[in-house]
């Protein structure tokens, strides 16, 4: 763990602008509190949600996202010239692009429909199918432009086995389970969690629940990996070449805005979660790190509320 905070500690002191950082601060924070006050997630932001209308609205609001926080902090910083070359452009916008359009395509019932007629198990295959159907359109991607721009590189923004100390991971997780079972006391929590109320629903496929509870999960564990390859891989390393260490405030403000809709607490806390994943791949040019904590803490989170509905 203190190999985590020094690295942590030498990122800000290089990377630290007091007005580029209020800036951040101020515009997240504003953002969240209009968010949660409002709902704007539903009212505005994803009203549209399922349609394709809805998934327009998501690829404009992502981008907008971003560059409202990588903008004006390359302005403060007096760096703007970073981001003049086209493969800053062509990256940034096909990720965000790519990324957008695979959230915001929500119409896997069409394709649930042809494997059950019941519908619960249409419900059942179109959840499984959604977590799944980020991870290969985006690594296929990555591969693409890594062959175009990053031919040396000897990994795939940030997925390799090397360079890692993992052991600090886990027992960052161990730290975190006290929280996680604070947070499972609040009603926003229990309403979102868990993803999968398998005693809701009756035995499907011929399979029993704990079966059909199991390839969810790891169906949902999957969904986490494409998150930490696009906002910790695609935003940060495959960046990092054009951008350094800038490209790790504005990541973690567009992650903390890809929380919205999600428990107040969750949303706040990602903020600064992704800023301490993103230094540590910025660092190791790895995301297993993240990928494990991630992975890891929505486990942990099903589980303990999983817990609690039996408790109460």
């Amino acid at each position: 763990m203190k190999e985590i905070f020094i690295e942590i500690r030498e990122h800000i002191k290089k990377d630290f602008n007091k007005l580029a950082y209020l800036y951040v601060f101020i515009f997240t924070f504003v953002s969240l509190t209009l968010n949660y006050l409002l709902e704007l997630n539903k009212t505005l932001i994803f009203k549209n949600f399922g349609s394709n209308r809805g998934i327009f609205d998501i690829i404009i609001f992502y981008n907008v996202v971003y560059f409202a926080a990588l903008v004006p902090v390359l302005i403060i910083k007096k760096k703007i010239r970073l981001i003049k070359s086209t493969e800053f452009w062509v990256k940034t916008l096909l990720f965000i692009f790519v990324f957008s359009f695979l959230y915001g395509y929500s119409k896997l019932d069409n394709i649930a429909k042809f494997y059950g007629s019941d519908k619960y198990e249409m419900y059942y295959l179109a959840k499984i199918l959604s977590y799944l159907k980020t991870v290969f359109p985006l690594f296929f991607i990555m591969l693409i432009l890594k062959s175009i721009f990053d031919k040396n590189e000897n990994h795939l923004y940030g997925l390799r086995t090397k360079g890692m100390n993992y052991k600090p991971y886990f027992i960052f997780l161990l730290l975190l389970l006290p929280i996680v079972l604070i947070a499972s006391f609040m009603p926003d929590f229990l309403a979102y969690y868990p993803r999968f109320k398998f005693w809701e629903y009756p035995e499907m496929f011929g399979a029993n629940k704990f079966i059909l509870t199991f390839f969810y999960e790891l169906a949902y564990s999957v969904n986490f990996i494409s998150t930490e390859m696009f906002f910790r891989g695609a935003m940060v390393i495959a960046l990092a070449k054009i951008l350094d260490k800038e490209t790790v405030l504005a990541m973690a403000c567009f992650y903390c805005f890809s929380h919205f809709g999600k428990p107040v607490g969750e949303a706040v806390t990602s903020f600064f979660g992704g800023y301490i994943l993103g230094v540590i791949a910025l660092n190791h040019k790895n995301i297993n790190g993240g990928i494990i904590v991630h992975v890891g803490l929505a486990l942990m989170m099903e589980f303990v509320a999983t817990l609690q509905h039996f408790i109460k």
